[in-house]
């Protein structure tokens, strides 16, 4: 179900998720509206898209699973948008001052003749360009925000994806989905998958299986990965696309020629790395061999004596397990102790890297 109306009244709103519950006013009628709504303000004009529910303690109320803002329809609401500290430099005053100078241009001089605000007294020349863009880059961010929302991709990445494409984003999203997936993370693959289809790409295209194959390592990132074993690799992109292996390994020597991949041989497999997962890898590795390599400022020479004397301070006794533990500490510039304090493992960094 569609409802279209004005945010009258923000009733609560959570911070943190934006769980929001507001008096909303249409047309027919004034009810409450709940969900999730990023940066809405009173003033606001909605077009939301839900269902009504019977909640048990305050009735019946409009559950919202998606919305779009919409441009105020009438003067009247228009000023309480622009009152309502959404454009910077404009408070309640101004806002009647404007819209009572311009009225149902408002609009139009904002997006297309910022210099005329400059007409009224207190705004200058300058003071109007920085209004006008900053009522241009609100209103564009809320066009990505909606058209984002129907691949279940949250409000948060709106301005990054503005500042990336401006403001032909949404052009650019559609002429090719899958850049979203290097934007976000979390991002419905199958989602922006069926869009991409939908406008005519093909199912064995460079876009896509290239798509596919920065998804599965995204994916892997999920669980701690920061590479995957190309064969398992190949193995979900098969799954995920339906393509053949001809498709991925030329997918795979695309993506390298283009640096945005690593492939890296060891004992006779190949690991595939997003290319800013393996220079970050390269670059702890180095920290660590630099730290390795410094003088050891913190050792103490006789460990054994020091030992004994915190025990018999703190009344401890140390296993030889941690003993051995704590002379590693102090004979090395880098020691990983992993598991519990009995279960632990010293690891040569030359060995590993």
């Amino acid at each position: 179900m569609e409802l279209t109306g004005e945010i009258q009244d923000i009733i609560y709103k959570n911070e943190v998720n934006s769980y929001t519950i507001a008096e909303f006013e249409t047309e027919e009628e004034d009810t409450v509206v709940v969900g999730y709504l990023p940066f809405v303000n009173s003033g606001d004009t909605l077009k939301v898209i839900g269902k009504f529910v019977e909640h048990k303690e305050y009735g019946r109320q409009f559950k919202v699973d998606t919305f779009e803002k919409l441009m105020p329809r009438t003067t009247e609401a228009l000023e309480r948008y622009l009152a309502n500290g959404n454009i910077k430099g404009i408070g309640p005053a101004l806002a009647k001052r404007i819209v009572k100078k311009f009225g149902d241009d408002t609009v139009h001089v904002f997006k297309y003749e910022p210099k005329r605000l400059a007409q009224i007294k207190g705004i200058s020349e300058s003071k109007a360009q920085e209004m006008a863009e900053d009522f241009v880059q609100n209103w564009e961010v809320w066009q990505i925000v909606g058209f984002l929302e129907r691949f279940g991709i949250g409000a948060e990445y709106a301005k990054k994806v503005f500042d990336l494409f401006g403001t032909n984003a949404i052009e650019e999203i559609e002429s090719n989905p899958y850049i979203l997936i290097d934007l976000t993370r979390g991002v419905d693959f199958k989602q922006i998958d069926k869009m991409a289809l939908d406008l005519g790409l093909s199912y064995d295209s460079e876009k896509r299986v290239e798509s596919g194959i920065k998804y599965g390592l995204i994916r892997s990132t999920y669980n701690g990965h920061s590479c995957v074993l190309k064969s398992n690799l190949f193995e979900f992109v098969i799954n995920l696309l339906d393509v053949s292996s001809e498709n991925i390994e030329d997918g795979i020597i695309n993506l390298k020629a283009k640096d945005e991949i690593v492939i890296e041989p060891r004992d006779d497999e190949f690991y595939v790395y997003l290319s800013s997962f393996y220079n970050t890898e390269a670059e702890i590795a180095i920290r660590i061999d630099r730290l390795q390599k410094a003088q050891n400022v913190k050792k103490v020479s006789n460990i054994e004596q020091e030992l004994k004397k915190v025990e018999n301070n703190s009344n401890i006794e140390l296993s030889e397990k941690q003993k051995e533990a704590v002379k590693l500490v102090n004979e090395n510039n880098v020691t990983i102790i992993t598991g519990r304090a009995r279960n632990w493992e010293n690891y040569n960094y030359k060995n590993n890297y």
